[in-house]
């Protein structure tokens, strides 16, 4: 079998990908990828040995002579190659690949769906991300969304109807490596040589946010939050974890605040989350809208209970008073009562994490998802061997 996978933003592939492809080459797929940048250096990664890499330029935001270029790169690119499946996602990727599979006969699509990003606009600018989401699952025969709500969202949208919709098995992209988010003696270790090395007192409450730093994460929520808090337990620290985003930046007072609070540690990008989670005491993620949230599965997995807001994406990755506990969306006294509850009631908190673990281990372990991705690829390459059943399918 011969696949290509695409993604605009390369560190955004290097992340959503982790462990799959290596996974798919030991099963006898032929892994290529197409990325817009080289921002990620995939050279000498374990996660993309026998991988062939490409780089086909794109810009995430609309500019119509870069899309117009680069799609002609991608016709000319798949005029010479030829797919069994083409697995696309993010928006601009998954529009430029798919047109021009559809182009040059290539290949079956897979569009994986991994969150509206018209979530919190409204007028035109909505309408216009509709379509566009609109075209690429007319252009897929299988369109994959990474949880059940937005499966149900893509059908209220008109985006595509129940016979091209797929969930794989309870939700998530790639599942979790619940190997490696397991808290341990050594994940311990490694979480109290965190606090050291940001100078945070080995006892001193932590709350954790892991995530780009965003207005549309909740960053400026969690500020208050946070003040909140630290009203009820002085003592709280926050760790704030994770790479600015500059389309959607958050506010100058929050950022001030993170400069200069004495008890708020901030740092960009993190290669290995593990720590951050084995330090932290509750994991605060505000975000006002998910694809799924899997940073708040990595945090069931390491035990560790979340705080989050009660929203698409987020309310299927946390079992509400389970693994978690949900606050009404933008309700930050209520997101703040709950952290204090956790931090004060430590046998509930510990209750919330084992539920989480377990959750885990059942619905979300990495090689339960990679099952499910390989025997639909497979289920799509016989398709396109066999171009009256695909077309049957695609007329569906």
């Amino acid at each position: 079998m011969r696949l290509l996978v695409t993604c605009t933003h390369s560190l955004t592939l290097a992340t959503l990908y982790k462990g799959l492809f290596p996974y798919l080459v030991r099963n006898g797929v032929r892994v290529d990828v197409v990325t817009g940048d080289r921002e990620y250096d995939f050279a000498g990664h374990p996660d993309f040995e026998g991988v062939k890499l490409t780089i086909i330029p794109m810009r995430r935001t609309p500019s119509l002579i870069a899309d117009l270029i680069a799609l002609v790169r991608w016709t000319w690119f798949l005029l010479w190659r030829r797919y069994d499946v083409i697995h696309v996602s993010t928006p601009k990727a998954s529009l430029l690949a798919g047109l021009a599979a559809r182009l040059t006969f290539n290949g079956q699509v897979l569009f994986v769906y991994r969150r509206r990003v018209y979530e919190l606009m409204s007028g035109a600018k909505k309408r216009f991300y509709i379509w566009i989401d609109r075209i690429i699952a007319a252009c897929a025969r299988i369109v994959v969304p990474i949880s059940a709500e937005l499966g149900r969202q893509l059908q209220a949208d008109g985006i595509a109807g129940p016979a091209k919709i797929r969930l794989l098995g309870s939700g998530s992209s790639n599942g979790i490596d619940a190997d490696h988010f397991l808290r341990d003696a050594a994940a311990d270790e490694a979480g109290r040589a965190l606090r050291a090395g940001l100078d945070m007192p080995s006892d001193a409450p932590l709350l954790l946010f892991l995530g780009r730093v965003c207005s549309e994460k909740g960053v400026d929520d969690l500020a208050d939050v946070f003040a909140r808090v630290a009203a009820g337990r002085p003592d709280a620290h926050l760790l704030v974890a994770g790479p600015d985003d500059a389309r959607d930046p958050i506010k100058p007072e929050t950022r001030a605040l993170f400069d200069t609070h004495p008890r708020i540690r901030r740092v960009g990008f993190v290669a290995d989350t593990k720590p951050c989670y084995a330090a932290a005491d509750v994991f605060v993620f505000p975000s006002f809208f998910e694809g799924f949230g899997n940073v708040l599965l990595e945090a069931a997995s390491m035990s560790r209970p979340s705080v989050a807001y009660d929203v698409p994406g987020v309310r299927e990755a946390v079992a509400n008073h389970v693994t978690g506990l949900l606050a009404p969306r933008g309700d930050t006294a209520v997101m703040a009562r709950y952290v204090l509850d956790l931090l004060s009631d430590k046998e509930k908190s510990s209750a919330l994490g084992v539920a989480g673990r377990a959750r885990v281990e059942a619905q979300f372990r990495r090689d339960r998802v990679w099952q499910d991705i390989l025997a639909l690829l497979t289920e799509m390459a016989g398709a396109a061997s066999h171009p009256a059943v695909a077309g049957k399918a695609a007329a569906q």
